[in-house]
């Protein structure tokens, strides 16, 4: 019988290929999307890390009082970390470790940069992580020169080696330093990077930081640390005991961290006990935190629109199922049981789900591959993103949900119609039932619905994204592009090593033609915050002084970005090893309230140095934030180890590239371009995560605003068809062809009107809830409301025109005859 059923099923899909192919591709596109974000989910958020026991794994930062609520935690100062190794008995193991890009070659090529991990040795045995290859790193290995080994991952191995299984022993040049090969991790082994794993809450990624790829041991002379400074450089990675639970392990570190507090050394000792606290986190939670509410927000919104899809489906299936009424009175005269009918109406659906689920799930895993090697976003755990079994069983729950979610409802009618009522009546007076009627506006209030709370949440994306654009960033972005130089340790260990090469470079990219200027500064613009210190006043000392962001320039940085001056003078040649400042207005605010800070004095590192001007405030760290607090110096004074060099030219950025990388390898062929890029792509990358879920969410929104519109158009042409001979007779007895329009648009007006306001309702709650991603725009936005509105009741009257119109069409005569 189910065999004879699924027969007749495709033989009555084939009379109609034009629903069969809209009803499977729809199904396709909702499935597929559907599969892919949820194997997107599943892989970074809902899967243990790849680690053994890794549910034990945490990270333990530092909750510092001083540094206020903008940065609620930190890595570790590395002589608290010591005390907790010692005292901490919480943990079975602790580490410590820091990552960064670092250039890596063989022989006598240009460094390829990559990323690194420099951590306690014992890293690999906190992951429980044994090489497939070679041996782990020993105590030893951390000694003070005895660090220079190397671990390669399995991916570094295959790039650099090929596989060769006698690679160990060999040497590579990380920072230009030899590194002899010691061991190979296996294929499964991938550590979050620098953007997933890091303690800045106002870290952006401008474009994605590389993987791991390298593990160096590294050597901590303690002594060469202060007791309450060098925070957020490190970060303390622990496993826990197997019976010891997250809040047991941080009330003993905040025991330990109390004591810490109490034993400061003379002159550094702090009255509030609380000054320094833990926040023990799990691993999983610290990598995927930043991320999880915006990939639950694109699973929300992609199961929304597949809902949509099958109420959609569920309309067109009950219009069909209407037209087919007096057929299944019929088979129930000729005797087929509620069972026969019920199967045969759901065969249909299973069918149509079937195809769809399996064309969508092929598209979600073409999908899956564009999106790993294409991604606009830095998404943690991305390496690990791949189909497996629940992912399968995921997309068979999915086609089995949507073939009951638009089957049951026709189903369902069969089994309520009365087949001697069904023979008795025309097929016109089945189609205008009032309980099909009433029936078929409910589903198209519940698609209006879904379709306005999507299509709000989207528009409140959107206004966010544009607002970023457009906010006045105090800086200019065009024709300025943008090197990053990480220098070896070794090579360039003095500060005049380092100032020279600083030098030779920039005279280097002045000579390029139609460059107009070049400077120099210690960090990448819209790259986040970097190096947080208080701004000391020499004449008044604070024990809790305002915080800013430390940069290095060189003269004519801010003239190279055009950033505007306030007040005193910018950066001169002369202000070599002068001790002069130049601070932001905010810092202007923060340390010297109501007065002009021109002249003043700030000290750092046991140095006063003069404020030489004050700049305006710019958006250097993220568009997301206000300004920060800014402090420059002189790059003469402290000259950075990783340098980011700016030139302005008149010629578009990209056409400068080649030239300002020819520039810095013929200064020095073994230093690393970590970056090069024009500015305005890294301002384009600094909202990238952004600009990927605006983009997405208004593809949703165009499909849902599609798939209402089509629904509204198909109750409109079945009551059109069911009502034919009534409008007739009105039109008989005087009707205006305006009274006909008004009649067929009030049928879509109350179902639509409702369905907006409860959108309207639900969305307030959705654009709470996803509150932190939005930066200046509310849960309520008049304008993002009435646009919206306005959107779909144009969209919802484009859809009614046509059944309204034909409505308004018909002859009195041929209807009157129908009978």
């Amino acid at each position: 019988m189910l065999f004879r059923e699924f027969c007749y099923a495709l033989r009555q899909l084939r009379k109609a290929p034009g629903f069969t192919a809209l009803a499977v591709l729809t199904l396709a596109f909702g499935i597929g999307a559907s599969t892919a974000v949820f194997t997107v989910v599943d892989s970074v958020v809902l899967k243990p890390l790849r680690y053994r026991n890794s549910d034990q794994l945490v990270v333990v930062w530092e909750r510092v009082k001083f540094l206020g609520a903008g940065t609620p935690y930190v890595g570790p100062n590395p002589r608290h970390f010591d005390r907790w190794q010692h005292r901490a008995t919480s943990f079975s193991a602790l580490t410590l470790l820091q990552q960064r890009a670092s250039g890596i070659a063989l022989g006598n090529e240009h460094p390829q940069v990559m990323g690194t991990i420099r951590a306690y040795p014992n890293l690999l045995d906190v992951l429980e992580v044994t090489p497939v290859l070679g041996r782990s790193f020993r105590p030893e290995d951390g000694a003070r020169g005895h660090e220079n080994v190397a671990m390669l991952t399995y991916g570094l191995w295959q790039q650099l080696f090929h596989g060769d299984a006698n690679v160990i022993g060999k040497t590579l040049r990380v920072a230009d330093v030899p590194r002899v090969i010691i061991g190979v991790l296996p294929q499964t082994f991938h550590f979050p990077n620098s953007n997933a794993l890091s303690e800045l809450t106002s870290k952006q990624a401008a474009g994605s930081a590389p993987e791991p790829v390298l593990i160096l041991p590294v050597s901590l002379n303690l002594n060469d640390y202060g007791w309450d400074s060098d925070y957020g450089n490190w970060i303390a990675l622990a496993r826990l005991k197997g019976s010891v639970s997250v809040a047991a392990a941080q009330a003993q570190v905040d025991a330990i961290q109390r004591q810490l507090v109490h034993d400061a050394p003379t002159g550094e000792h702090i009255d509030d006990p609380d000054a320094l606290l833990s926040f023990v986190q799990p691993m999983q939670d610290a990598v995927v935190h930043s991320s999880k509410l915006e990939l639950w927000l694109l699973m929300a919104a992609v199961l929304g629109l597949m809902l949509i899809a099958c109420v959609n489906l569920a309309n067109a299936q009950l219009g069909r199922a209407l037209t087919r009424e007096r057929e299944a009175a019929v088979r129930s005269a000729l005797g087929a049981g509620g069972w026969h009918l019920l199967t045969g109406s759901l065969m249909e659906s299973v069918i149509l789900a079937a195809a769809g689920g399996v064309v969508g799930v092929l598209l979600a895993f073409q999908g899956l591959d564009l999106f790993a090697r294409h991604t606009p976003v830095d998404l943690p755990r991305l390496g690990e993103v791949h189909p497996n079994t629940g992912v399968l069983l995921f997309a068979l729950a999915l086609m089995t949900g949507c073939a009951l979610l638009f089957g049951v409802l026709p189903a369902m009618h069969f089994l309520r119609a009365n087949p001697q009522q069904a023979l008795q009546q025309n097929s016109t007076r089945t189609l205008g039932s009032r309980e099909s009627r009433r029936l078929r506006r409910w589903l198209i209030g519940f698609e209006v619905f879904g379709c306005t709370s999507l299509l709000l949440i989207t528009g409140l994306f959107a206004k966010n994204l544009l607002r970023l654009l457009q906010s006045d960033k105090g800086f200019e972005t065009s024709h300025v592009t943008a090197a990053e130089v990480d220098l070896s340790r070794k090579a360039y260990d003095k500060d005049a090593t380092r100032i020279e090469f600083d030098r030779g470079v920039l005279e280097k990219l002045r000579g390029i033609p139609g460059v107009q200027s070049a400077a120099l500064v210690s960090a990448m613009p819209l790259d986040g915050e970097t190096w947080i210190d208080g701004i000391s006043r020499a004449d008044k000392p604070d024990k809790s002084p305002p915080l800013a962001n430390f940069r290095w320039v060189s003269p004519a940085y801010f003239e190279t970005i055009r950033e505007r001056l306030v007040a005193g003078r910018f950066f001169s040649e002369g202000d070599a090893n002068q001790k002069t400042v130049i601070i932001s207005q905010s810092s202007a605010r923060a340390a010297w309230p109501g007065e002009n800070p021109v002249g003043r004095q700030i000290r750092h590192w046991n140095k006063n140095y003069t404020v030489a001007g004050v700049v305006a405030d710019a958006r250097n760290n993220s568009l997301k934030l206000a300004p920060a607090n800014m402090v420059y110096f002189d790059f003469h004074d402290r000259a950075p180890y990783s340098t980011v060099f700016l030139v302005r030219s008149a010629q578009p950025g990209q056409q400068v590239i080649p030239h300002v990388r020819s520039a810095i390898w013929a200064e020095a062929p073994d230093a690393a371009i970590s970056r090069i890029k024009t500015l305005d792509a890294q301002l384009a990358d600094s909202l990238a995560a952004e600009r990927f879920q605006t983009f997405v969410l208004l593809a949703f929104g165009a499909v849902a605003l599609l798939l209402a519109m089509l629904g509204v158009y198909g109750v409109l042409s079945y009551t059109v068809a069911a009502r034919k001979q009534e409008i007739g007779v009105r039109m008989a007895l005087g009707a205006t062809r305006e009274s006909i329009y008004q009649l067929t648009m009030r049928e879509a007006a109350l179902p639509v009107v409702a369905g907006l306001i409860a959108g309207w309702m639900v969305s307030i709650a959705l654009a709470r809830m996803v509150g932190s991603l939005l930066y200046g725009v509310g849960a309520i936005d008049t304008s993002v409301t009435l646009m919206v509105a306005c959107i779909f009741l144009i969209a919802a009257g484009v859809a009614a025109f046509i059944p309204a119109r034909r409505a308004a069409s018909v002859d009195p005569m041929l209807a009157l005859r129908v009978e």
